[in-house]
């Protein structure tokens, strides 16, 4: 194993959870910078779609950029440009103001994540991924499942400036550190390759159509002539970018890697559980203050042990996915998710808070395993070459993936509390999420005899 190996992965997923953490955190300090900025609701929600739709679509920017200028370049940029836009929005004093600064955190965003990942895959072998994917991964479980007590604490005692205001210390620390430990970038035989106007309009108009879409259902609980039209430009132009990416000479990224099972069912199967990433900790934290009328703090705390469970499995993830190999470990994990999906569902403020929080321990733990074997299994066949655009594209389904997680439990409450009362809403749509990983186990078993590394041990 290369010396830099680990503290490559370990810088890479700080700066990950640094994005993450500022994705997830703004959603409970919303009420206090409604009342602050002097906003509607309608004009605070997109305090948080700008910066979801900006990452969504630019996404796809980032692997043709690390391809002509290098990846360290690009990631120290998107550090610097994250850095300074935290501070613009903590600043911010009006609605433009926020939302040009939250535009620019999404386009910084879009390339910090993706390019984090390929840096860790460009600087580690086959035979020591699994372990390294595994840092890089805690981030996107640590940020949703922290950010709902930070964000309480900060916004409650002290300001909802400071939950941008953090990054400014950790930006600072990743570019100074990023450019020490960083090797300088290689040359690249994709450099002064001519970039893909066609495939990254058609990419992102898939991606803003759907999540623009979504979030129009959801505010409005109903499919109104917008919605719609949105939807059919989704469902189009999704044709017209699988052809593209498949038939053009030099694509925005090659879609090539679908040509390996492992990497096809680690989309699929994987996109589902990045759904649930963002979808539980979002749900669970509306569920604690709106159906038990907790307080920010107490279920930004309760919250808080989902992270508990994902640390806690952590040091013997790795020797679990040895012992039972990918298939058996992804089964039992999203058994695990399933079973404590339904159980959070059938809580009640009157139950046994150790009860409720062990729930949500093992709801982290099965989330934990799951994306570690669902990450490691899906890139242990991509030849180097072809690890960029494959990161890129798994880098743009997780990310829609989290966005819809988000955006269909949101649409499934607010339709069913239409006919139930709060309480049986929230409970019914813990049910349909659960119901949802009946798809990834189904997949998996019948995949599993076309996956040759599903049982690989490392």
């Amino acid at each position: 194993m290369k010396n830099n190996e680990k503290p490559i992965a370990l810088l890479m997923g700080l700066s990950l959870f640094m994005e993450m953490l500022d994705s997830t955190i703004v959603t409970t300090a919303l009420p206090q910078i409604k009342k602050s900025l002097q906003i509607t609701a309608a004009n605070a929600s997109l305090i948080i779609s700008v910066y979801m739709i900006a990452v969504a679509i630019f996404i796809p920017l980032s692997g043709w950029l690390a391809k002509q200028y290098g990846n360290k370049k690009i990631w120290l940029l998107a550090i610097i440009m994250f850095t300074v836009s935290s501070v613009g929005s903590g600043l911010a004093s009006n609605l433009p103001l926020m939302l040009s600064m939250r535009l620019l955190q999404g386009f910084s965003g879009a390339l910090l994540v993706p390019i984090a990942r390929l840096i860790v895959l460009e600087n580690t072998p086959p035979q020591n991924l699994l372990k390294m994917i595994s840092y890089v991964i805690w981030p996107a479980l640590i940020a949703p499942a922290i950010a709902p007590f930070i964000g309480g604490v900060l916004s409650t005692y002290w300001s909802w400036r400071l939950i941008f205001m953090i990054n400014i210390p950790i930006g600072m620390a990743l570019f100074i550190i990023g450019n020490k430990v960083l090797q300088h970038d290689i040359e690249r035989t994709g450099k002064n390759t001519s970039f893909d106007w066609l495939g990254f309009a058609l990419i992102s108009l898939v991606s803003a159509s759907l999540l623009i879409s979504l979030d129009i259902i959801s505010s409005k609980t109903m499919l109104n002539m917008l919605s719609i039209f949105l939807l059919l430009i989704f469902i189009s132009s999704t044709i017209g970018t699988v052809k593209h990416l498949t038939n053009a000479t030099s694509p925005i990224f090659s879609i090539r890697a679908l040509r390996f099972p492992s990497y096809k069912v680690g989309q699929f199967g994987g996109s589902i559980m990045w759904l649930s990433v963002g979808a539980i900790p979002y749900l669970s934290t509306i569920f604690f203050q709106n159906a038990f009328h907790w307080s920010a703090i107490k279920t930004g705390l309760f919250v808080l042990f989902i992270f508990v469970g994902n640390i806690a499995i952590k040091p013997f993830a790795n020797s679990i996915i040895q012992k039972l190999g990918f298939k058996n470990t992804i089964i039992c994990s999203l058994f695990l998710i399933f079973i404590t999906t339904f159980m959070i569902g059938t809580l009640t403020s009157r139950i046994n808070q150790f009860y409720i929080i062990t729930i949500l321990a093992l709801s982290g733990i099965g989330r934990s395993l799951a994306l570690t074997a669902y990450n490691g299994m899906s890139l242990v066949e991509i030849p180097y070459d072809e690890r960029n655009s494959a990161n890129t594209l798994a880098a743009v389904t997780q990310n829609l993936s989290q966005g819809i997680g988000i955006s269909l439990v949101t649409i499934s409450f607010s339709v069913l509390n239409q006919y139930q009362p709060d309480l049986e809403a929230y409970r019914l749509t813990y049910f349909l999420l659960g119901i949802t990983t009946i798809v990834p186990i189904t997949e998996i078993i019948i995949q599993s005899q076309s996956i040759g590394v599903v049982n690989q041990k490392n």
